[in-house]
């Protein structure tokens, strides 16, 4: 039997090159658009920023309270040589973690373990780590049962993948989640694959000419920082509290760079592009950031953080130890600050919709199982998203093919740059719009 090739993009950033000699109009100044007006103003092209509200960063930002930061979505970015070159050039400072934030925990049976596998289990999960497949592969679940088998991926794999990209691993792209490794595992083992393409990022990024050596970092202060910092670089080319009509983006003589959600650009089109953005789904996320006394918890144990798996059944899908992670992320050291990440599966988005008081409940009850919490709460923040992370299933994946053609081909005058489009993370976008940028047509 023929396996259908398996299709992966070069770029993310859709349609036509990034002209130099052009004026661009980038629409909304979420972390994607910040992004590309930094590269837009380091090139010399002259551009401007539009956005419907009166502040920048979009699902990024940080608040602060009487005990410390709470994050809205990303608390962190892995690091890489793109996102080094924006903070040196915004004389920006990157933190890394703190040393107790080196340990990894998985829960298992409401424990928390930093390796979750009996050896047995890891003789049989290296086994298939070292065996090729030749059964096609279409997503994360396909991956995770193919290579690994069913313990691996519902200990490891479904919690990874699912704090990152918001789904369940039936609902992910394995092309879309993997990009390159997808095209070197075809027929292969997973590990020599996985090896080679770690060695060709590493090569690419190269940390050494960096003090920061990979991982995730962050800045003092959290993420905000970098949105203060990129939206006041900006300031000038930044118009905010503006309603941006789809009228506006016919005028072909003009170039716009569109960086909203998807459910949003689709706006901005009638026909083919309205119907495929309008295809592409959105998990709804909640993020909540709690504080304790230290004192008061008694099984915690220091690290980044824990995944969840599923079959656990807890609410949580992990948390992230963010007073251990980062320096100054509490305004007290006898305080402990974690951040739970949830999913919203119920057909009626009961959780979402769920009062403030309920989600609190609910989540200190699961956080009591696994910590043994003997105090009360001392205050906490919740952030909801509908429409939180983007899902990379098989259909956006095939999707994104169809409209970076159309793109081209009819609306040469247009791009369209996002968490959707095949770079989720800050990372990942600050790489692609640096990538696109170095293939400027004249």
């Amino acid at each position: 039997m023929k396996v259908k090739q398996i299709q992966t993009r070069s770029t993310s950033f859709l349609g036509s090159p990034i002209q130099k000699d052009k004026t661009y109009h980038i629409i909304g100044a979420g972390i994607a658009g910040l992004l590309c007006g930094f590269y837009l103003k380091k090139a010399g092209i002259s551009f401007e920023i539009i956005e419907k509200t009166n502040r920048a960063g979009g699902i990024l930002g940080t608040q602060s309270s009487q005990y410390g930061i709470a994050e809205q979505a990303a608390n962190g970015f892995l690091w890489c040589a793109a996102l080094q070159e924006i903070c040196d050039d915004l004389n920006l400072e990157i933190i890394s973690p703190q040393k107790e934030a080196k340990a990894r925990y998985f829960v298992r049976k409401k424990k928390l373990r930093q390796y979750p596998f009996s050896i047995l289990e890891t003789f049989g999960i290296a086994r298939r780590m070292l065996t090729p497949h030749r059964a096609p592969i279409h997503t994360m679940e396909d991956f995770g049962q193919a290579y690994f088998g069913d313990t691996f991926t519902r200990q490891l794999l479904e919690p990874a993948l699912g704090g990152i990209y918001g789904a369940p691993l039936p609902a992910m792209s394995f092309p879309a989640v993997m990009g390159a490794l997808a095209m070197h595992t075809k027929e292969r083992p997973f590990l020599p694959a996985a090896l080679r393409q770690w060695r060709r990022e590493r090569k690419e990024n190269n940390p050494q000419k960096s003090k920061n050596q990979g991982g995730t970092q962050s800045f003092k202060g959290g993420i905000q920082a970098l949105i203060n910092r990129l939206s006041e670089h900006l300031d000038n080319h930044i118009r905010y509290d503006t309603e941006v009509e789809a009228t506006y983006i016919q005028n072909d003589d003009e170039q716009y760079i569109i960086t909203t959600p998807a459910y949003a650009t689709a706006h901005f089109f009638e026909g083919e592009i309205n119907h495929l953005t309008q295809q592409i789904h959105y998990t709804p996320i909640i993020s909540m950031t709690l504080f304790f006394n230290k004192k008061d918890i008694k099984k915690f144990k220091a690290g980044f953080g824990c995944l969840i798996p599923r079959n656990e059944g807890l609410t949580i899908l992990g948390v992230l130890f963010n007073s251990c992670i980062f320096p100054q992320r509490v305004t007290d050291e006898s305080v402990l600050s974690l951040t739970c990440i949830m999913r919203d599966d119920s057909p009626t988005l009961s959780l979402i919709h769920g009062s403030d008081i309920d989600i609190k409940n609910l989540v200190v009850s699961e956080l009591d199982v696994l910590f043994d919490i003997q105090g009360d709460l001392l205050d906490y923040t919740i952030f909801r998203w509908g429409k939180g992370i983007p899902i990379y299933s098989p259909q956006l994946h095939e999707n994104l093919f169809e409209i970076d053609r159309i793109l081209k081909e009819r609306h040469p005058h247009i791009n369209l740059f996002g968490n959707y489009t095949g770079a989720i993370s800050i990372r990942a976008m600050s790489e692609e719009i640096r990538k696109a940028m170095m293939n400027l047509s004249f």
